[in-house]
């Protein structure tokens, strides 16, 4: 009985102190309030004003002025247009920006397509946008991602999700500054997960509901005060962070939140750190995806004002666990030169550096994104660096681009035969 008691006793012991040495707080380095002790992340991080001018990467044609939603698929970006839209995907060149294919959906309609999420077999379309607060057809479309082609354009038929928002009665008195829209959501496991977009505090909730076909009450996880209108979102996997995208009411101030470091699938209580975008001359910034990394891809729509527009995005500064802002996958991160440029006759060097073991492609483009030449390089010696020589004398005068690819990494640059 002695043995037996001693042995409760010590395990009853060792439980407690394990319990006891775990501390909450902000494990973020970067944060204001870092604490080196903390073994939980508690979502406390406090961080200073952080302010953003993302590279414009390209205008968009016209024909996207509305641009709502982003994904990344078959090398290529994806948008949609915001309400009244045709029903349609459409896939636009990344270097380009042109629209290189058209797939629509057959059997849905457009109301006010405001979103795109995409898990490993399916691309989800938010009919979801809720301006005026009166909408009872919610309804999100599931699209398989088999159904779509490499090339050419085509027709698709999706499936359909119905929802209704858990804390909305239908009895309330809606007004335009109200807190039941929706323009940005993700997918993970079985389930979406939805961030409204709320005119009427400036806050966000979290909802989810079921991925399969059918109506469903989206339930109210948790919120938090996102001081603006939330547009868009996208989940990167691989590094655990999520994206979200919108600007502020009535000014149109464009911002991002990063949300990183959280626990399962409740989003919202790990770190969110914002980042604000006072110089990027766009009107409603209404999506994000990632592309390769954590290399992501904004785009705004067009007004008046503004022309529709691409610009350039990497978290890693701000969410890779070195406080040197260099993540993981970044160890080794490659790069090169051209030289010269412009050039007229004879060949075009491209000097390499940084590169770790491995194998790397090397993709040479047009102006109207038209792929002309590809390479496979493949790195073997220590140094790290590496030397190509094109030869350009039977190019056209014009600008064209330069693609190099790692298994996580792509830098483009460009170059100008003249």
């Amino acid at each position: 009985m002695k043995i037996k008691y001693f042995i409760v006793a010590f395990f009853a012991f060792t439980i407690s102190k394990t319990s006891y040495s775990q501390i909450s707080g902000c494990t973020d380095p970067r944060a204001n309030n870092y604490n080196s002790e903390a073994t939980i992340n508690d979502g406390s991080c406090d961080y200073n004003i952080t302010l953003f001018n993302p590279p414009l990467r390209y205008l968009l044609p016209s024909e996207l002025d509305e641009t709502s939603g982003l994904a990344f698929f078959n090398g290529k970006l994806w948008t949609i247009n915001d309400s009244g839209g045709l029903p349609a995907l459409y896939a636009f060149d990344t270097i380009s920006g042109e629209i290189v294919q058209r797939i629509t959906v057959s059997n849905a309609q457009n109301i006010d397509w405001e979103s795109l999420a995409m898990d490993a077999d399916h691309i989800y379309i938010g009919d979801f946008g809720n301006n005026a607060g009166t909408r009872d057809d919610l309804v999100i479309y599931k699209v398989s991602l088999s159904d779509i082609p490499l090339t050419g354009n085509d027709y698709v038929t999706a499936e359909k999700i119905w929802f209704s928002y858990s804390d909305y009665s239908g009895k309330e008195k809606i007004s335009k500054n109200h807190n039941y829209d929706c323009e940005a959501f993700i997918a993970k496991d079985d389930s979406l997960y939805l961030f409204s977009k709320n005119r009427g505090d400036q806050r966000c909730k979290l909802y989810n509901l079921p991925k399969s076909s059918g109506e469903y009450t989206a339930q109210l996880v948790s919120s938090f005060d996102s001081k603006g209108l939330i547009t868009g979102a996208d989940l990167n996997v691989e590094s655990k962070e999520i994206t979200l995208v919108g600007y502020v009411n009535q000014t149109y101030v464009p911002f991002i939140w990063l949300l990183f470091d959280y626990d399962g699938n409740n989003y919202l209580n790990g770190n969110k750190r914002r980042i604000d975008m006072p110089n990027i001359l766009a009107s409603q910034t209404e999506a994000v995806c990632y592309t390769l990394g954590r290399n992501e891809v904004l785009t705004s729509e067009g007004n008046a004002l503004f022309s529709q527009s691409a610009y350039d995005f990497n978290s890693s500064i701000w969410t890779s666990s070195s406080p040197s802002g260099v993540g993981e996958e970044y160890e080794g991160v490659f790069d090169f030169s051209l030289s010269p440029n412009p050039i007229n006759t004879g060949k075009l060097t491209i000097n390499i550096t940084g590169l770790p073991i491995g194998l790397y492609q090397l993709e040479i483009y047009d102006s109207l994104g038209n792929k002309i030449s590809d390479n496979n390089i493949t790195m073997s010696k220590k140094s790290g660096r590496a030397k190509v020589k094109l030869k350009v004398s039977n190019y056209k005068d014009g600008v064209y681009f330069i693609r190099m690819y790692s298994p996580n990494h792509v830098v483009e640059k460009k170059f100008i035969k003249i």
